[in-house]
Formats: structure tokens, C-alpha cells, sequence
């Protein structure tokens, strides 16, 4: 039954067309590139993915400045409501995540550069806290170089509650006693840094005798630091980049470094290993299974009953197989020296195209695993149109490890994540609930969101799929969302299911916007395989997602977290998202069981 929840008195809402399948607007069809446009984004992507990252400062190959790069304009109606951005200039990787426990607020750190919106030396440590991880304040620069043509490179926080370092006196709270490890690099070498705050982590002294660890290479960065208990031992973890190795060392006091192990040559190689990082993320196996039809799940051997599996992220940038930059992530074993993967599989963190250097905070409350990475891609971040600012975070996540359904013959270990979005300082503009929705292949479905939308939505839907409906295999039975905008429903965003290829697909290319349509870097459609969430009652296979827009990221959440979408896309400035069209291809083949919309504004 399809319930009308209090939404809209407009009698526009839930009405049915008899209008076929939504067709792209003819005028938002790419239009011919010049040789220059097309040489100009070509070389400036390409230079990115040839490693000008936190890797390749001294390539000598940097985009100009430009006035319009430079000018910096508070307000812009790209700017997300409710993820980290810089009040001006350049964000890329997240550093130094850590949760103060004496003032209970989150402190994020990251890659800035607060004289231009691109990416450039020197390049600082921003800074931004919050006290709920959906609404942020930015502090600006928080962590220098050591000159113009240095960079403070990405790293870590670690709470050094015991003074191990030898830092702080008593009048410094133990939950306060933050350290920061980093990579001081230049044009020669990169080092690794210890810096010491005296306030809790808003400013930094620099330890007098860096580096604490050099090993004489010009690419060797990225320190991701924990306190091991059961060794009571300081870890780190870096990468030699361009060697394809984590190293491992331990330390007593976060000043001598000795090198314990190597993790090498594991998973996808592409151009250079960044960012890594261990963490010990619980195991939760009081979920349900996805037991198939068949009544299997093949729990497999490598789950030994733990409470929790260490978890290896590692980054690579270029070298994605979508294209660019991408986050992997390994589950095993850690003994205090040597990491060990549970087999040798490589799995993805995030299958979108905006999802990258992923970090976890220190000192979570309650042992949870939370983390942000940065949303955009090397292949084209410098050229995303925003004004004053470029570059995001994600939402912050909850990671876990459950037991999940692959396919109907296997049952594994597998990372879950769900996004954290604090409802407290969100109010509902727009709330729609609908059940049992039979879509016919004639119609469209039709729910406007209003006129006042700000550009921030979160919505779930659970559709069942009747496969047997379809007449034949060349038939395209697809399950579509158009979430149009509210000033021109010619742009629109494109999300849906296709039962033929067993994937849910995001098309972010039906916009005027002259960066989506010219940028071949920006791929414009992007598609993942998922697996069933659960069997109904009539044997047929249903799947759900979670998905929150914001502006221009959308992140979507597959099964309650089993996989996960991030990507960037861009309507024209204030053509914020303001209704969605739901089409189906085939007749018969789509039950929606549950779509809930709710139209968010910060308060």
C-alpha cells in the first residue's frame, strides 16, 4: 500500500504520468571540444595522475595562477552543508584525525593551501573541530613547513596520555597531550616530523632534534601512528611510495624509530602506495547473514571467532582501476611487528570515483572505528568548479567487520561502513514515505521536493526484483531515480538498478555545467555490482541503499554498508536537487517495498 506521509499539499506529489522513460534534455548533450580546451584538460589531468600529489613537488609542473584561481568569495552555493570543506583555498588529504576526550570535541587536520585553490608549496595542516562530526568549524593553518618551499606533508595525531614523548608537564591534561607525526618534504628528501601542542591541538611546537626517522629517500611519507596495548608500543606506518612497500616500525617514546617489518607489493600496485594505515576495527556477528534461496552460508574458515579484525588501508594514486585514485584495504592479523593478511584478496573501501586517503581517528569513544577520507580524485580535482575553496571530505564513517554474502556459495569477512549524519543539528523541511509502489513501463512517478530545497538530502529505498518478468534478455529492465533540479529539471542526476547486469549505476553527467561535459577525466557514468540484501518471503532477491546528497557529493550506502559509493556532481549553481521521477523499463519486473525521502536543512 502506498501511505501519504505529511510532506506537500500540492497535488503534484506521488501523481503518475502517462510520460514514457525521462529522455536527456537534447541540450545538455556534450558539446565538441576545441583542440585547446581538450589539450588544456587532458595535460592539466594528466600531470596529476603522472604523480603531482603530495609525491611529486619537485616535477616543476604546476597549473598558473590565475586572478579568478586567487579570489577568494565567502559564499558559494557549491559549498556542501554538512561536509568538511576550507573557508578558502586548497583541501586535499585528511590528517591528524583525533577525538579529544576532556571537551568531547573532534579535531580534523588537513592538506592546505591557504594562498590559492589549487594545489601548491607551501602546503600547510589546516585545521577544523566539531563536537558531532556533521557540522564544522574551521580554524585555518595549524602545522607550517618549514619554508615557501616545503611542504608539511600527510600524517597522523596520536594522544599521548602517559607522556611517553617526554613533551608535556602535569599542567597538560593526559587527554590533551597531543602529538603530530608528519612528512616534512622538499625538493630532496622526505622526513618524518614530530610536532607538540600545548593546547590541546590548535597551535604546535616543533620538536628541536627532527627528524625523528630518515631514510634518505625523496619518497617516504605519510606516518599513520597508533599506541599497541599489548606490546605498549607506538606503531607507525609508511610507505617507501615508489617501491610498493609499508614499512612497519615501533617506538617507545615517539622519537626512536626502529623498523620491524615490511608489507610489500600487495594488492593493486598503480603508480605509488600513499596513505596507509592499521586499525582495529570491531567484528559484529549478531547481524543477519544474507542467506540465500538455497538456505547456504558457507561461513568460511578465516573467521576465528575475534572480536575484532586489524584492518590494513592503503591508497593508490594513479593507478585506479576506474581511473585515478583509490583506497584498498586488507583484514588480518597484527602481532605488534608484522602485519599478516587473513588470504590475498584486494578489496575496495569505496567503488565511487571521489574517495581517497582514508584516515581513522584516534581515541574514538566506545572503541569504534571512524574515519574520513578526502571526496575527489587526482585525475581532475583541480579542476572542479567551486569558487574560493576546492576540495572535501567525505562524511564521517563507522567501520565494522561482519560476516557477508559475496555470492549464494560463499560467506566472508567483510568491511561495512555507515555514515554519520547528526540529526540534532538538522531540521526536516520535506519528509515522503511510500510502501508497495508497482511502477508500469509507461509511467513515471513523480514527487517534487519544493522550492526551498538547500541542496541536502538523505533518502533509503528497498526494491524487490521479479526477474522473470522480463520478455526477453535484450530487453534493458532498469529501476531509475531522477533527482531533478528545482530550478531546471533538465539537469538532473541519474540513480538506479538494472537487473541485466546485476549493478546499481549513478549517470552524473546530465548538466550544463561546462566541467562535466568537457572533462574527460570526469567519467560520467559509473556502475558497481551488488549482491542481495535478503530473500523475501516469495523467494525473490531484495536489494536496499542509503544515500545522503549534499549539494555536489553524493554518498551512497549498498545493504546496510556492505559496499559503498562516493561521487562528486554538478547541476548549475543553486539548482539544488528538487524532485525525483522514478521509471521503470521493463513492466512487472520492480516492486519497490519502501522509499523514504527527507529534504534537510542545517539550523
Amino acid at each position: 500500500m502506498a501511505t501519504e506521509m505529511p510532506f506537500s499539499s500540492s497535488n503534484t506529489y506521488g501523481s503518475s504520468s502517462s510520460t514514457p522513460h525521462r529522455k536527456p534534455n537534447p541540450s545538455n548533450k556534450r558539446k565538441p571540444l576545441s583542440k585547446m580546451q581538450l589539450l588544456g584538460s587532458a595535460l592539466g589531468a594528466l600531470v596529476i595522475a603522472a604523480g603531482v600529489t603530495a609525491s611529486q613537488s619537485n616535477s616543476g609542473s604546476r597549473a598558473k595562477k590565475t586572478d579568478s584561481q586567487t579570489k577568494f568569495n565567502a559564499s558559494s552555493e557549491t559549498r556542501p552543508l554538512v561536509h568538511l570543506t576550507p573557508n578558502k583555498g586548497w583541501m586535499n588529504d585528511p590528517n591528524g584525525l583525533f577525538f579529544d576526550s576532556e571537551t568531547s570535541v573532534w579535531h580534523a587536520y588537513y592538506q592546505y593551501n591557504p594562498k590559492d585553490s589549487l594545489w601548491g608549496l607551501p602546503l600547510y595542516w589546516g585545521h577544523a573541530t566539531s563536537e558531532d562530526l556533521t557540522v564544522w568549524e574551521d580554524h585555518g593553518e595549524a602545522i607550517a613547513p618549514q619554508d615557501d618551499e616545503s611542504g608539511a606533508f600527510s600524517g597522523s595525531i596520536v594522544v599521548d596520555t602517559n607522556n611517553t614523548s617526554g613533551f608535556f608537564n602535569d599542567s597538560i591534561k593526559p587527554a590533551q597531550r597531543v602529538v603530530a607525526l608528519y612528512t616534512e618534504h622538499n625538493a630532496t628528501s622526505e622526513s618524518q616530523y614530530a610536532a607538540y601542542s600545548l593546547d590541546g591541538g590548535f597551535t604546535f611546537e616543533y620538536y628541536e632534534q627532527n627528524p625523528v626517522l630518515d631514510v634518505g629517500s625523496d619518497q617516504f611519507r605519510d606516518p599513520k601512528v597508533f599506541w599497541h596495548e599489548e606490546t605498549e608500543r607506538w606503531v607507525m606506518t609508511l610507505v617507501l611510495a615508489q617501491e610498493y612497500k609499508i614499512q612497519i616500525y615501533t617506538s617507545e617514546n615517539l622519537k626512536d624509530w626502529e623498523l620491524q617489518s615490511n608489507f610489500s607489493h600487495h594488492g593493486i600496485l598503480g603508480y605509488q602506495y600513499e596513505c596507509p594505515g592499521m586499525a582495529k576495527v570491531p567484528v559484529e556477528r549478531d547481524a543477519p547473514l544474507n542467506v540465500t534461496s538455497n538456505g547456504k552460508t558457507n561461513l568460511t574458515t578465516q573467521d576465528d571467532g575475534a572480536e575484532y579484525k586489524w584492518v590494513m588501508f592503503l591508497s593508490i594514486n594513479p593507478g585506479s582501476p576506474t581511473g585515478g585514485s583509490v583506497n584498498q584495504y586488507f583484514i588480518g592479523d597484527f602481532d605488534g611487528k608484522t602485519f599478516t593478511p587473513q588470504d590475498g584478496a584486494t578489496r575496495i573501501v569505496d567503488h565511487g570515483k571521489d574517495f581517497y586517503a582514508l584516515q581513522t581517528f584516534t581515541n574514538a569513544p566506545n572503541g569504534d572505528t571512524i574515519g574520513l577520507a578526502w571526496a575527489s580524485n587526482w585525475d581532475y580535482c583541480a579542476f572542479v568548479p567551486t569558487e574560493a575553496w576546492r576540495g572535501s571530505m567525505s562524511l564521517a564513517r563507522n567501520f565494522t567487520i561482519r560476516p557477508y554474502n559475496p555470492n549464494p556459495q560463499t560467506t566472508e569477512l567483510n568491511l561495512y561502513s555507515a555514515p554519520i549524519l547528526n540529526s540534532s543539528d538538522l531540521e526536516t523541511k520535506r519528509y515522503l514515505k511510500k510502501t508497495s509502489l508497482e511502477i508500469g513501463a509507461d509511467e513515471a512517478l513523480k514527487y517534487n521536493l519544493g522550492k526551498d530545497a538547500q541542496g541536502l538530502l538523505e533518502f533509503t529505498i528497498t526494491w524487490k526484483v521479479n526477474s522473470s518478468s522480463i520478455p526477453s534478455v535484450g530487453d534493458f529492465a532498469d529501476l531509475s531515480f531522477w533527482f531533478t533540479g528545482k530550478e531546471d529539471d533538465d539537469e538532473y542526476l541519474r540513480l538506479g538498478y538494472a537487473v541485466n547486469a546485476a549493478a546499481f549505476f549513478v549517470d552524473r553527467g546530465n548538466t550544463d555545467v561546462d566541467f562535466v561535459n568537457e572533462n574527460p577525466f570526469f567519467n560520467n557514468r559509473q556502475s558497481q555490482n551488488i549482491e542481495t540484501y535478503k530473500i523475501g518471503a516469495d523467494g525473490l532477491p531484495i536489494y536496499k541503499v542509503h544515500g545522503i546528497i549534499d549539494r555536489n557529493v553524493i554518498e551512497l550506502f549498498f545493504n546496510d554498508g556492505s559496499s559503498t559509493s562516493t561521487n562528486l556532481f554538478f547541476l548549475s549553481d543553486g539548482n539544488y536537487i528538487g524532485g525525483v521521477e522514478i521509471t521503470a523499463g521493463v513492466e512487472g519486473v520492480y516492486t519497490i517495498l519502501d522509499f523514504e525521502i527527507k529534504q534537510l536543512a542545517r539550523k
